[in-house]
């Protein structure tokens, strides 16, 4: 484990490192982090009501805080199981999903400039590990099955916690917030989400189609919620797309896809825009 003044030494790099070292979380991290985990960003953030330091590191984001009985709690997601994240504002602060095994964690009260610069980061891990995982598929059709294997029990309480582990609540039909039906959502914002169709090979099954903006107003962002079933019809993976500054008349082509072996339908369950001011 990692000395508590190294530790230190770490954080007093970031701009808001006096705000940071003043809450006892940090001497908690003693007992958390390996001896070679490199902090690599910071924030104050709420979970469920309790606040706490947000931490990504080179290998994972963390979240600790103290519950109502004053147990030191963390929760972890290491960067290899995390499937995706979703970034939303909400008044002034900025709340930040967490997606991965069909659940999630949702982390509050995130300053904006921090919330983006965490953004940055799990971007490019991200991208990375896609580019490895695509790198790394075998030619049959048993990566999905083992991945699955590999993925359930992530994100627990760290071991030397005592009290009951956080739970999770699984991935919904619409995780972006307030959404609309595609029908609501072309109605509303008079975009049209048109050619949709549905590709699949040995590795994967992609959604394909292009977005339309017949308004007479420029959308700062678009979110488009693309949830993929089975043949029994059950959820086995949720992509959410952003199109960004699409102007009157502007298309943008869509393009997601999922690596589950069981992914044989879609249904775009989420619509999202917010018109440039």
């Amino acid at each position: 484990m990692k000395s508590i003044e190294h530790i230190r030494e770490e954080i007093q790099q970031f701009s808001k490192a006096n705000e940071y070292l003043s809450y006892r979380e940090v001497e908690e991290l003693q007992h958390i982090l390996h001896e070679d985990e490199m902090i690599m960003n910071v924030t104050t953030g709420e979970i469920e009501g309790y606040k706490g330091l947000f931490f990504a590191t080179d290998y994972r984001v963390l979240f600790v805080y103290y519950n109502e009985i004053n147990q030191s709690k963390v929760l972890e997601v290491a960067y290899e199981k995390l499937d995706y994240f979703h970034v939303k504002q909400v008044s002034y602060y900025v709340a930040m999903e967490l997606f991965f095994s069909g659940s999630k964690i949702e982390i509050t009260d995130l300053p904006p400039d921090d919330a983006d610069s965490f953004k940055e980061i799990l971007d490019g891990i991200i991208g990375f590990n896609k580019t490895l995982e695509n790198n790394r598929r075998a030619p049959k059709k048993k990566f999905g099955f083992i991945r699955l294997l590999l993925f359930i029990g992530i994100a627990v309480l760290t071991g030397y916690l005592v009290g009951p582990q956080f739970q999770v609540v699984e991935v919904y039909d619409e995780v972006i917030t307030n959404a609309l039906s595609k029908e609501e959502g072309e109605k509303t914002y008079q975009i049209d989400l048109s050619n949709l169709e549905l590709e699949q090979n040995e590795y994967e099954t992609t959604v394909k189609g292009e977005i339309i903006n017949n308004s007479d107003k420029e959308y700062r962002y678009i979110s488009i919620d693309v949830q993929f079933y089975d043949k029994k019809g059950s959820i086995v993976d949720s992509q959410i797309e952003y199109i960004y500054d699409l102007k009157p008349g502007g298309s943008w082509n869509l393009e997601t896809y999922s690596i589950s072996e069981y992914a044989d339908s879609y249904k775009v369950v989420g619509v999202y825009a917010e018109a440039a001011e």
